[in-house]
């Protein structure tokens, strides 16, 4: 009997020895941390930080995503997952146990949470007001480049500059499109001389996602931005797939070829090799007005990215882009063999190179939350053009830094950042006889601060200040704030200051392709663009029939303090000069989607816009040329079960826009019209075939060129579009992936 009270009480001991080892020595937690590709599959992120806030021990991931964490205390333990870009997530480890983090990338804010298609999403958490267009959406029409990203998106209008390049612009709440800061995973894209052809040298088949931020963006991004924000991200050596293959081509001859290799390199590098070729050798003329519908075009890019990831708490990454491309149009009998039987055909001829180096450098601190990034980016732009008897040659060198630092006020609901931007800018332009040389150094300076006063309401409030070389110093304040009334609901107000500094000649060169002659005052004495902007967003989702449903409302109005003019309304001039009046432009979006049966999805969105500017020798504030009054869509998707087949189908009605007068025709209003366009695709396990039509009833303006029989004439003009120059299209294609 004493023997076995004596066995019983060594094995107590034992026992509360071993708890006492458990409680109070040392444990190795292990775990992954993952974020989500564009198809939603679980990639490894490497060199993501954690960090146990109980004995303020850190580490970092390895290749494969995994760390071990060294913990001292008793459990439990909260563990943080951070890195650059990413929204930072907290696990508490009650127990030795794997543990998995899925990090979000800050621009995806919390997306599953209102996303049931996750191809377009609102965040209800985000402050500002951001959609996010992800790759699938993106492959419901025919993407060829980044103009053509926007056909299902109501928020973005893209429409022709002129009838015979087949260049394209965007325009948000009714302003063109160089009021909107188009970036490159936050770094400059379009900007100085690239603002007229830009959107068609990025191709679709790179594009992982879209972010779009109607009104003043962050500070952080640049001090542009007043009408919104449109940042664009490639795919990266983390994300693009092995070895992914696109090729089209539409009836109009035009065939494009994009491919896409990923690879890991030994010590830790890994890269990516994005190329695209297209090819366009056919002249058409579908409206026979002897001029071709679009240029015949030779068109080749490729871009390398490197990705290091054997740092503990830094991140590296970088690019080269080089693009090189040769349009030819105009008159079909110059594109003829027998051309020089002819006598002076109007033609047109452009060449563009560019190359581009980006890097971004991240830096991870023992502070939870806490980062320093460092962007940079080198550009070379070099572009010559013909046009009947006109020449346009410009060159550009620009520079952009951008250093920010984040941390927090003890807690993720109050955020900072603090930075520097530099910007520089050479520029060379030729117009005929006359020269515009420019250079301009622009350092900016900026601050932002992210405050969650409660779950339900929070705001963000950023300030910047910049001092040009040119043209002095301005600030940029800005405010934006969101309010949950309820869960499934969202309130949000902005309003904040944007600057712009323009690129007259190069933003505008459409206008050169006709009669009109110049008449600007000295380019240093042109104003930085001001303006002030104030929105308001309106989100719900609920249900309809009990069908999820999402309600949407946009309000937006910008207000002109300083404004370059654009002045088409003497018809034989282009005049550039500083505003003397009243710019405004007010929009009004209201969308709405609902899932009535599974995998299908409807859509529909009604925009009003009112652009009026004042211009010279007016008394009055007249409505801007070429903005729609209002702007109609209907969408409509099916997918078939494990999404074999696909059919999507968009309509659009396009207001009118006032056209100005010019020669013996004076100002009117176009009629509105509609747009059709659809396609069905077709998945197998590694293949996609996809079969689409663009401009399905064939709509075109009437007399898309003034005096098209007299190119060389007083009265000729090719710039006064506000409908499709090109008729029904189709288009075919198919897409491969292989990550075998």
């Amino acid at each position: 009997m004493r023997q076995s009270l004596m066995l019983l009480l060594c094995v107590w001991v034992g026992v509360n020895h071993l708890h006492a080892q458990e409680d109070h020595s040392d444990h190795e937690i292990k775990g992954y941390v993952f974020e989500r590709d564009s198809r939603g599959d679980l990639k490894p992120l490497p060199g993501a930080h954690i960090y146990c806030t109980k004995d303020k021990e850190g580490t970092v991931t390895d290749l494969n995503g995994a760390f071990l964490i060294h913990t001292h205390d008793a459990f439990p333990h909260p563990l943080i997952a951070s890195f650059v870009g990413y929204n930072p997530d907290t696990i508490l480890v009650k127990k030795v146990k794997p543990v998995q983090f899925i990090l979000v990338p800050e621009t995806l804010n919390e997306v599953e949470l209102i996303d049931r298609q996750k191809s377009s999403a609102k965040s209800l958490l985000k402050v500002e007001n951001i959609e996010w267009i992800s790759g699938a959406e993106l492959q419901k029409a025919a993407c060829c480049n980044l103009s053509e990203s926007f056909e299902t998106n109501p928020s973005v209008d893209v429409s022709f500059t002129d009838a015979i390049t087949g260049a394209k612009q965007v325009q948000m709440l009714g302003l063109d499109g160089v009021y909107s800061q188009i970036l490159f995973e936050n770094m400059p894209l379009l900007r100085g001389l690239s603002a007229s052809y830009g959107l068609s040298y990025i191709p679709g088949s790179w594009i992982e996602s879209i972010q779009v931020a109607k009104g003043t963006g962050s500070v952080v991004n640049g001090f542009e931005s007043l009408s919104g924000q449109i940042n664009v991200e490639l795919f990266k050596p983390n994300t693009a797939d092995k070895l992914f293959w696109n090729a089209y081509i539409n009836g109009a001859g035009l065939v494009e070829n994009n491919v896409i290799f990923s690879s890991p390199v030994q010590n830790n590098w890994k890269t990516a090799v994005l190329g695209h070729y297209a090819f366009q050798g056919r002249s058409i003329d579908q409206n026979n007005d002897g001029f071709v519908d679009g240029p015949e075009l030779n068109r080749f890019t490729v871009l390398n990215r490197w990705e290091y990831s054997g740092f503990e708490n830094r991140h590296i990454a970088f690019g080269i882009r080089y693009l090189s491309e040769n349009k030819f149009a105009g008159q079909t009998r110059a594109l003829s063999s027998n051309a020089a039987h002819f006598a002076a055909p109007y033609e047109v001829n452009m060449g563009t190179d560019q190359a581009e180096f980006h890097s971004k450098t991240g830096f991870i601190f023992d502070k939870p939350g806490t980062s320093l990034g460092i962007l940079t980016s080198l550009r070379y732009h070099n572009q010559e053009t013909t046009f009947g008897n006109s020449h346009y040659s410009g060159m550009q060198h620009s520079m952009y830094l951008n250093a920010i630092y984040q941390s927090n006020l003890g807690c993720q609901s109050k955020v900072y950042k603090l930075g520097m931007s530099y910007y520089g800018d050479n520029y060379l332009e030729k117009l005929n006889d006359l020269i515009f040389s420019r250079y301009d150094q622009t350092i900016g300076a900026f601050g932002e601060l992210k405050y969650g006063f409660s779950p339900k309401f929070s705001s963000v409030l950023g300030m910047r200040a910049d001092y040009s070389k040119l043209w002095g110093m301005w600030y940029s304040p800005r405010l934006h704030m969101r309010y949950n009334p309820l869960e499934n609901m969202v309130l949000r107000a902005s309003a904040g200051k944007a600057n712009r500094q323009a690129n007259v000649i190069a933003e505008n060169i459409s206008y050169f392709f006709s009669s009109r002659s110049l008449e600007m005052i000295d380019y240093e004495d042109l104003t930085v663009e001001q303006a002030w902007n104030y929105g308001f967003n309106f989100t719900y989702n609920f249900h309809l029939l009990n069908k999820e449903t999402t309600l949407n409302i946009d309000f937006y109005q910008t207000d002109f303090e300083n404004q370059v003019v654009v002045d088409v309304e003497q018809g034989d001039l282009v005049r550039f000069y500083n505003l003397e009046g009243e710019s405004y432009s007010t929009s009004l979006q209201i969308d709405a989607s609902i899932e009535p049966v599974d995998g299908l999805e409807f859509k529909f969105a009604q925009k009003w816009n009112e652009t009026k500017t004042t211009y010279k020798d007016e008394l009055e504030t007249t409505f801007a040329p070429y903005v729609a009054k209002y702007r109609s869509l209907a969408q409509a998707s099916y997918s078939t079960w494990q999404n074999k087949w696909s059919i999507d189908v968009t309509l659009q009605n396009i207001g009118p826009s006032r056209v100005p007068a010019k020669g013996d025709i004076a100002a009117y209003w176009s009629p509105n019209f509609n747009l059709v366009s659809g396609q069905v695709t077709r998945r197998f396990k590694k293949i996609d075939w996809y079969l689409g039509v663009e401009n399905a009833l064939n709509y075109m303006q009437d007399n898309p060129i003034r005096s098209v029989d007299s190119p060389f004439s007083e009265h000729f003009d090719a710039s006064m579009i506000w409908g499709p120059v090109m008729g029904r299209r189709i288009y075919t294609g198919i897409r491969a992936k292989f990550n075998d």
